[in-house]
């Protein structure tokens, strides 16, 4: 995530003001208009999509600042402004908008969670012939996983409070979560229906919730009470088990073989002790200062809320949680009778697989893109893997990937295939921090080459200016990161096919990969159309009163075709039900990969 302010000398008070949270007395009305007036004035300066937003979907932002500062104005406690907040700036339906405090739950009697004892993961299943939006208990919680819980993982929840999953889910949680893209909204929000923080929504107002089950064949309906703590005794109760044995070889099975991926969703949410990736800029405040733009493409293109509750259940930290890690991790390799690795010691999920009749595929999960060259460096190798085995097959999982860096994503794209590949483009917003990203790097660019391709882009921007638009024309990304995106020299010849696999959780730099591959007719794109998060993240601190850091789009993204990715995604060329899959690991866009792969 992308943390850009104006100068080098307000970094020590933003650290200070970031160890602050919610005022220990109530707000006041006054208080409260300003942080929610802060927020807005934020969006119009800032804010990219602001035109597109209310081409599609009719959100005016000067109406819905005047809105939402009226409500704060009310009498509410501070949780309930929290809460309002939240929904407010998700109101503009972008994945990469989102607000951080980030001490909740560091202190007591700061932020609280309603929980029912056990997560849940959304599914699908037919029940009387009709297939229902559904959720399946993953695992309990501590403290909830005696003898005498009520449920059991693998119980389905096919109704809550005598009405349809998806109603409630939209009715309750999205508000606060909304992407934009209802398939999305419906996933996310399944993750939030059993556990929920006062940091980042309301937390339910009556004392128990009517469930109907599915337990195998058997239906019966459960009246359970809404649990509610402080977030600090939670996290306190839920004590991580020991680690695990990093060297544990992963389980095989016979046909089809069942192995376990890394679970990108893990990273969607960050924690406590990620605190100082948060802070990364700081790591290096001479190149955040000086190469401005560079930063903005490797750090700005991904989705990571903070919510070190969901950070741990989704990584399978917390006790008597590990069947939720698991579950997200799973993936069914149908007709397979071996899985070895590609090349030796691979950094990322790079294997070699064998099917019943012979044949013999690549499978290269990638759970993100990060910012570091060693991940440039392993994927020669497994292009190098694959050419000296002969390999003429090929399958990409981006499913669950939640973005990172723009320029290790696109010099990943220019080494799939050996040809020059058309581009995506950006749309800036044409304020303070693009500017001074690009002045910077005119003046203090590595060589005369980046000088001059930023100083070209600046007298660009001030035309565009002058002529009266709030987004800059067209950037294309090979400008950005010239001479490495025009070498199309390592990657596999035509006759390798290749599928990649997408689900509702690629997002941001996921949704930019598979458009490129899609437009470039690199090979097939499988699964569910991608969240949509088309443009780069800046984080902006801290709101005056409850010192909350605000995360805004502040850039449009292109495709190669010129098609908008900002909540459309990227539609796949083969469809799956990708949320039903989940049940059995994705083996049907497997099949449809073997099957295109193979042909």
């Amino acid at each position: 995530m992308k943390l850009i302010f104006l100068g080098v000398f307000l970094l020590p008070s933003v650290l200070l003001l970031s160890a602050c949270g919610l005022p220990i007395n109530q707000m006041t009305s006054a208080e409260r208009e300003a942080d929610m007036s802060w927020a807005f004035t934020l969006f119009e300066h800032n804010y990219a999509p602001d035109e597109f937003k209310k081409s599609h979907f009719g959100i005016e932002l000067s109406e819905l600042k005047e809105s939402c500062i009226t409500q704060a104005k009310e009498e509410m406690s501070n949780q309930e402004f929290l809460a309002l907040f939240q929904k407010c700036i998700h109101s503009v339906k972008d994945p990469h908008v989102a607000a951080q405090q980030l001490n909740n739950g560091l202190l007591p009697e700061f932020a609280e969670v309603a929980h029912l004892g056990f997560t849940t993961l959304r599914t699908k299943i037919e029940i009387d012939g009709v297939l229902k939006e559904s959720l399946r208990i993953a695992s309990p919680l501590k403290g909830s996983e005696g003898a005498g819980a009520p449920l059991i993982a693998g119980d389905i929840i096919y109704s809550v409070n005598n009405g349809p999953v998806d109603e409630y889910l939209r009715e309750n949680i999205v508000p606060y979560i909304d992407a934009g893209q209802d398939e999305t909204n419906l996933s996310a929000a399944a993750i939030r229906f059993a556990i929920r923080t006062s940091n980042d929504m309301a937390l339910p107002e009556e004392d128990e919730i009517t469930l109907s089950i599915l337990r195998g064949s058997k239906k019966f309906e459960i009246i359970l009470p809404w649990i509610k703590e402080d977030l600090l005794d939670f996290q306190l109760k839920q004590a991580p088990p020991e680690e695990p044995d990093k060297n544990e070889e992963k389980e095989s099975l016979p046909n089809p073989v069942s192995t376990l991926a890394l679970n990108p969703l893990a990273y969607s949410f960050f924690g406590y002790h990620q605190i100082k990736e948060f802070f990364s800029f700081l790591d290096k405040p001479i190149e955040a200062l000086t190469d401005r733009v560079q930063w903005i493409l490797k750090t700005g293109f991904r989705v990571t809320k903070f919510n070190p509750i969901l950070h741990s259940l989704l990584k399978g930290d917390l006790e008597s949680n590990q069947g939720l890690d698991q579950i997200l991790r799973n993936r069914i390799l149908p007709l397979s009778v071996n899985v070895t690795d590609l090349m030796d010691q691979p950094l990322f999920n790079a294997k070699m697989v064998t099917t019943d009749d012979g044949k013999v595929y690549a499978y290269i999960q990638l759970t993100s893109f990060p910012a570091e060259d060693k991940i440039l460096v392993e994927w020669v190798r497994a292009i190098r893997a694959i050419e000296d085995k002969q390999i003429k097959s090929v399958v990409i999982d981006l499913i669950d990937n939640g973005g990172g860096s723009l320029v290790h994503g696109m010099r990943i794209l220019n080494m799939i295939r050996q040809k020059q590949i058309q581009f995506p483009s950006l749309k800036v917003k044409l304020n303070n921090n693009w500017y001074n990203s690009f002045k910077t790097q005119a003046a203090f660019g590595i060589d005369d080459y980046a000088k001059t391709i930023a100083t070209r882009i600046v007298r660009d921007m001030n035309a565009d200016q002058a002529a009266g638009q709030n987004l800059s024309r067209p950037i294309s990304v090979r400008v950005l990161d010239p001479f490495f995106l025009q070498n199309p020299f390592i990657g596999l010849q035509d006759d390798v096919k290749i599928a990649l696999l997408v689900n509702e959780f690629c997002v941001s730099m996921c949704d930019i990969f598979a458009s490129v591959f899609q437009d470039n007719q690199m090979g097939v794109v499988i699964g569910q159309q991608t969240m949509g998060g088309g443009g780069n993240v800046v984080q902006h601190g801290l709101s005056p009163i409850s010192k909350m850091g605000l995360s805004l789009t502040e850039s449009m993204v292109l495709s190669p075709n010129g098609k908008i990715i900002e909540n459309f995604g990227v539609t796949p060329d083969v469809a799956i039900d990708m949320v039903a899959g989940r049940n059995n690991g994705f083996s049907e866009a497997f099949e449809a990969a073997y099957k295109f792969i193979f042909e």
